[in-house]
């Protein structure tokens, strides 16, 4: 059910409760709408379509088309107000906190850890307690508790891993590809003295000039493993024609495969392969 409050033309709160079929309705252009929602849903903004699962806050603007589609039970919360609703308090004249609303950005935000989610949640059920009560200035309690959401959300894109636009798929994949490339083309290795240029998601990212969490997001997206369990199983598989193949001590193996320490080295050998290099090269 939704637990309509604060029946007024410029502001009202809801929760969303046990809905299977919750699809938010965007009829009126001159709303903003706030929503913290948990379930899987699949959002159409604009151009763009962007399946999500778990809990995410979503702003909503007045200038951009955008559509709510469900594929599980959705619980969270509601809220819509107009422009007259923040103009009366001066919200229209900062910017930063507008920057939520840009239409050029899919404003979709993951909500991960459990005292993040708490937090937000608390705020909704203070817009919710005092939408309902009878304070006379409750409105501007409001005011102040979106204004804290829109800080809360962009806190969580504060370092870089949970991006205002989520990219869409055709740009996952495509990032996703650059990233195995630029892996693959440091292969094989024919020079002990040559280090491998490229072994950590931070240089990974730097190369293709996207933060290393961001890139991880969407490596992780497209093939199910994190970056480091890509590189090191690319490593240890290149470690393995190195043992096989040259006469190179293990030390010479791990330092040009950019370990600086051969302890290291063995450490990520053993776990990916249960033998030490040592141990492999002998029973091989």
């Amino acid at each position: 059910m939704q637990n309509k409050s604060m029946d007024a033309n410029d502001f009202k709160a809801f929760k969303i409760e046990n809905l299977d079929t919750y699809t938010p309705s965007f009829g009126r252009k001159d709303l903003y709408r706030i929503c913290l929602v948990d379930g899987k849903s699949t959002v159409h903004f604009r151009d763009k379509s962007i399946t999500i699962n778990g809990m995410y806050l979503f702003f909503g603007n007045i200038n951009t088309p955008y559509s709510w589609e469900t594929e599980s039970e959705q619980i969270g919360y509601s809220c819509l107000f107009t422009e007259n609703f923040l103009k009366v308090a001066g919200y229209l004249d900062n910017t930063e906190l507008l920057s939520i609303f840009n239409i050029e950005k899919i404003p979709v935000y993951e909500v991960i850890g459990d005292k993040e989610k708490a937090n937000i949640q608390f705020i909704f059920e203070r817009i919710l307690e005092e939408s309902n009560g009878q304070y006379l200035k409750r409105k501007d309690m409001i005011r102040n508790f979106i204004s804290i959401l829109i800080h809360e959300a962009l806190k969580l894109n504060s370092n870089g891993d949970n991006p205002a636009a989520f990219t869409s798929k055709k740009a996952s994949e495509r990032i996703s590809s650059k990233f195995l490339n630029l892996l693959n083309e440091q292969f094989p290795i024919e020079d002990k003295n040559r280090i491998l240029p490229f072994k950590t998601a931070a240089e990974f990212a730097l190369q293709l000039n996207v933060h290393p969490n961001y890139l991880n997001r969407l490596v992780k997206r497209e093939t199910g493993r994190t970056i480091l369990k890509i590189i090191n199983e690319r490593i240890v598989t290149e470690a393995k024609i190195l043992l096989l193949h040259t006469d190179w001590t293990i030390t010479e193996i791990a330092c040009t495969l950019g370990f600086e320490y051969t302890s290291y080295f063995d450490n990520v050998f053993k776990k990916t392969t249960g033998l030490s290099p040592k141990l492999f090269r002998k029973t091989n």
